[in-house]
């Protein structure tokens, strides 16, 4: 029955997603496209330093995430007290008050009270509508993609810090070697230890001497500027130069490959990716929109940074960014999106995997 599931065409659901209403930017998640509960936080924690909130707020915000219904129409939450202290380990009734009102604050969440503050819901069977009393995360559900860019620019904050730091030690080392009493060098190796900014460490490394060499990183052989991605045979679109040289007539061509390159342009990718674009904050204008946003996409649909980086390494960053495009479109028909993207991207499936067939393969699907 899984394999059924997993293998059967698009039904109703997948219809809606693929069509022109759910495809204009701006869109908002509805109850049932919201990815799952560990996908969010996790997305949440990254972007945590940014969103000005504790560990301790996020974890009263996944209690409340826990107590949503898998498949539901809102995303409201009718939890009493007892219940979200129970699952925050017993905090008091004031904590939670205090934390409901951070998130509040933050825009993550919208209090709906009822007359006498209890959360239920009541059911007009003659209207067909409902009215919901509780604690509202419509607001979270909004700015999912706004969170993920944050959690993006947290995580490029805290490795260029890192970088920095270590830069710093670097410098210092020859400083200290030649006089380990150095005053100087060793208040800066102790303000190494405090938080500072990506500014105030460039300052701190500029005055210093500049003897550390740094090479460019030359790991990402990928032009992102080009309209039109090329799909030969090969993973990467990259010049083998070989010192020896070969005879023409020792291996003739094979008549198996074709003639000319395919190629895939932006207009196909967005139109047959068009749930990725509807996530876009701004215009995909090049191939280098499409990389940034789907930076911004693969942690919310649960594919980490070290797994896309070897996606990157193995087969291109331009590869990389279309196949997250193309699994949005159906990452809920995955049990594990990290796992699958992995396999196809760096792992046993990369060899037989080309991410242009894929997306055209999404575009035959979508509807005319």
């Amino acid at each position: 029955m899984a394999f059924i599931q997993a293998t059967a065409a698009f039904g109703a659901r997948a219809s809606e997603l693929l069509s022109a209403d759910n495809a204009r930017p701006g869109r908002q998640i509805s109850a049932s496209q919201a990815p799952e509960r560990h996908i969010i936080v996790e997305t949440l924690r990254k972007a945590a330093p940014l969103l000005g909130l504790k560990p301790t707020v996020l974890a009263t915000l996944e209690a409340m995430l826990s107590c949503l219904a898998p498949k539901r129409n809102h995303n409201m939450v009718f939890a009493s007290n007892l219940t979200l202290s129970a699952r925050r380990n017993g905090v008091s009734d004031r904590t939670l008050r205090r934390h409901a009102a951070t998130l509040q604050e933050a825009g993550l969440l919208q209090r709906k009270d009822s007359a006498n503050g209890k959360r239920f819901t009541r059911y007009d069977p003659a209207a067909k509508q409902a009215m919901h009393f509780g604690f509202d995360l419509s607001p979270l559900f909004d700015k999912l993609a706004e969170i993920a860019a944050l959690a993006v620019q947290a995580e490029q904050t805290a490795a260029q810090i890192a970088y920095l730091k270590s830069k710093i030690r670097a410098q210092l080392r020859p400083l200290l070697q030649a006089d380990p009493t150095d005053t100087r060098g060793l208040d800066l190796l102790r303000r190494l230890r405090t938080r500072l900014t990506v500014a105030e460490l460039s300052a701190l490394s500029a005055a210093l001497p500049q003897e550390v060499q740094e090479a460019e990183d030359d790991r990402l052989e990928t032009h992102v500027g080009a309209s039109k991605l090329s799909a030969s045979d090969g993973q990467n679109v990259r010049h083998h130069q070989k010192s020896n040289k070969e005879k023409p007539e020792e291996e003739p061509p094979s008549q198996d490959k074709p003639a000319a390159a395919e190629t895939l342009s932006l207009a196909e990718l967005v139109t047959a990716c068009p749930e990725a674009a509807s996530f876009s904050l701004g215009s995909i204008a090049h191939f280098g929109d499409v990389i940034a946003h789907a930076q911004t996409l693969a942690p919310m649909i649960g594919i980490d940074r070290a797994t896309y980086g070897q996606a990157v390494r193995s087969i291109g960053a331009l590869r990389s960014a279309i196949t997250v495009w193309a699994i949005v479109q159906f990452h809920d028909r995955i049990r594990n999106v990290g796992a699958y993207f992995r396999a196809i991207t760096s792992g046993a499936r990369s060899r037989d995997f080309d991410a242009i067939r894929l997306v055209r393969r999404l575009g035959a699907m979508a509807p005319a």
